[in-house]
């Protein structure tokens, strides 16, 4: 395997990257893997999450497959892999341990369905009979993926419901949905 000197261990677990050329492969991997566009940020949140790579050099190795062509910027800071990045992860693909793979893909997902959920929330406030009436939903596209009524006996109530669901709305979510299934 290739080990980079310059490689920095802090913050990576046992089992991590702790080689640039592993960290770009990975990288790589993610932007032809996920059916969303890879940004940036779901990029670095998905390497440094379970510390499969190390926060700077995750950064560094973006820069340079930008620098070296293998991936281009899209639209809304997204990575879209080149032809050039597809040949060279398809070359060495495997010097990426198949669990670090699985665990970058499923967390990058999760970032991502937690980004989608927080940009489409939409709760408001309406007076009933007695008290107020809190509707939350969370939407994707044009369809309602969830919708909650909850009642509060006041506006100031209300508006604690409604500001904490804001803040917890992939949370919240996902709790919902696991309970389902």
């Amino acid at each position: 395997m290739d080990y980079d000197n310059s490689t920095f261990n802090e913050g990576v677990s046992p089992g991590g990257l702790r080689s640039t050329t592993q960290i770009k492969l990975l990288l790589e991997y993610l932007a032809s893997a996920l059916e969303e566009p890879l940004t940036r940020e779901v990029a670095v949140e998905a390497l440094t999450t379970h510390m499969l790579a190390n926060y700077f050099e995750t950064v560094q190795a973006i820069e340079e497959l930008l620098r070296n062509g293998s991936l281009v910027k899209g639209e809304k800071d997204t990575l879209l892999l080149t032809d050039v990045g597809r040949e060279s992860l398809g070359e060495l693909y495997g010097e990426i341990p198949a669990s670090v793979r699985e665990r970058a893909l499923a967390d990058a997902a999760s970032v991502q369905l937690r980004k989608r959920i927080e940009g489409s929330t939409v709760c408001r406030i309406e007076q009933a009979e007695s008290g107020y009436n809190v509707i939350c939903r969370i939407l994707h596209k044009d369809n309602i993926l969830m919708e909650l009524t909850l009642h509060a006996v006041d506006y100031e109530q209300a508006d604690k419901i409604r500001n904490s669901f804001n803040d917890n709305t992939a949370k919240i979510y996902g709790q919902i949905i696991s309970m389902l299934y």
